[in-house]
């Protein structure tokens, strides 16, 4: 026997490149999924492996067996006519022996290929891109601007999993899909205001995703609103408008406002302070400017424990860019995520497709409202966020 294995991005890729090579007389013993390539774990390519098999022994080999004849001294002394009879015969009940053999032999070849054909029809007909509902749904991703990979990953979950029977229901593999949305996710819950000492809670992202408005609706919420002794700190030398602004928010809130220029000076103000919640505005920065993140984790680190910090994305952020972001601001140890502008998009996929159970999701904001624009995550309003229905009444 001959065995190879193949890997391609799809199963009808990697039995054609057998096909190819084997011919069609191969036969595949297994498939799996597989990833390969990436850097640091990330962007690895989903491929299907799969391992065939074929006889090293073709027809023609078995056509050459040698029929085995009596020998000269096997032979008893018989008459002419009567040994001429039995010599015929016994070649002929060789040959037949043989001819059986063979057919035997490839009766049963003939089925296991059958066998293994029906087996890849039945899974490609289940999950492949010939099941018109799945199709649909995948479509439905991509108009929600999920990426590729999150669209690929999912693909290969449904085709672990879902049986041909549930593979024709478009409803369940709707339900289906909304469910794996959801366990791929996870909330934090409110924000807990501290007991002995505050609670510190630190805004860090990128520039123009909104920080300096939510940390007053924040501070609104539980200053005004829930009436939890609040303080207000900011660490943004470089915009002095986002200072006044924050500043103006404080002084019609009736709240102690700070502004932290260094390291030592975010320690003493967190030590000495009596409120019950601190919450700290922070300089956008790029995520491409290591220094400006290193400076910043400095100052951060100057009070060692307590800091709950938040990164603050924006909803309209494209995929890549969000996974960048998400990737270099982990130097500042945030384990929460705000979501912000979700009233400025139409799709939440690219978020969506990065998010996971080891960043939590905190808060929504979807106006510039202080503080009624702000509510707590939950999961199943992003669910409402999307559009299932897609072409043809794909839900119907």
């Amino acid at each position: 026997m001959i065995y190879r294995t193949y890997r391609a991005p799809t199963y009808k890729e990697a039995v054609l490149n057998a096909k190819m090579e084997l011919g069609n007389d191969m036969y595949i013993l297994g498939r799996k999924s597989v990833k390969e390539g990436g850097v640091f774990g990330l962007f690895r390519r989903n491929l299907t492996e799969i391992t065939v098999a074929k006889h090293e022994d073709s027809p023609v080999n078995r056509s050459k067996k040698q029929i085995i004849k009596p020998g000269p001294s096997d032979r008893i002394v018989k008459p002419q006519n009567e040994t001429k009879k039995e010599s015929e015969s016994v070649e002929l009940n060789l040959a037949q022996a043989h001819e059986m053999e063979g057919t035997e032999n490839k009766r049963i070849m003939d089925e296991l290929i059958d066998l293994k054909r029906r087996i890849s029809a039945i899974m490609e007909g289940t999950t492949g891109d010939d099941n018109v509902h799945l199709t649909r749904l995948l479509g439905v991703l991509r108009e929600n601007d999920f990426s590729n990979e999150y669209i690929e990953s999912l693909k290969m979950k449904f085709e672990e999993e879902i049986s041909v029977k549930e593979a024709k229901d478009p409803g369940f593999l709707t339900e289906r899909l909304k469910r794996y949305i959801l366990d791929s996710i996870e909330t934090s819950g409110p924000i807990s205001p501290g007991n002995e000492r505050p609670s510190v809670v630190v805004l860090v992202g990128p520039t123009g995703v909104g920080k300096t408005t939510t940390t007053a609706k924040l501070a609104a919420s539980y200053g005004v609103l829930q009436k939890h002794k609040v303080e207000l700190f900011t660490i943004d030398s470089y915009r002095i408008a986002a200072v006044e602004q924050l500043g103006k928010y404080a002084e019609l809130m009736q709240i102690p406002f700070t502004v932290i220029n260094s390291r030592e000076e975010f320690k003493n103000a967190v030590s000495s302070s009596k409120a019950e919640l601190i919450f700290v505005d922070t300089a956008g920065r790029s995520q491409k400017n290591s220094m400006g993140l290193a400076e910043l984790r400095t100052i951060l680190d100057g009070v060692k424990t307590g800091l709950d910090i938040h990164l603050v994305l924006a909803a309209t952020t494209k995929w890549k860019d969000a996974l960048d972001i998400m990737t270099r601001f982990n130097q500042l140890m945030y384990s929460k995520i705000i979501i912000t502008k979700l009233d400025e998009t139409n799709s939440i996929g690219s978020l969506l497709s990065i998010l996971n159970k080891e960043k939590k999701l905190s808060y929504f904001t979807m106006g510039q409202g202080v503080p009624d624009d702000l509510e707590l995550a939950q999961k199943e309003k992003l669910l409402e966020l999307l559009s299932f229905d897609g072409p043809d009444d794909l839900c119907s």
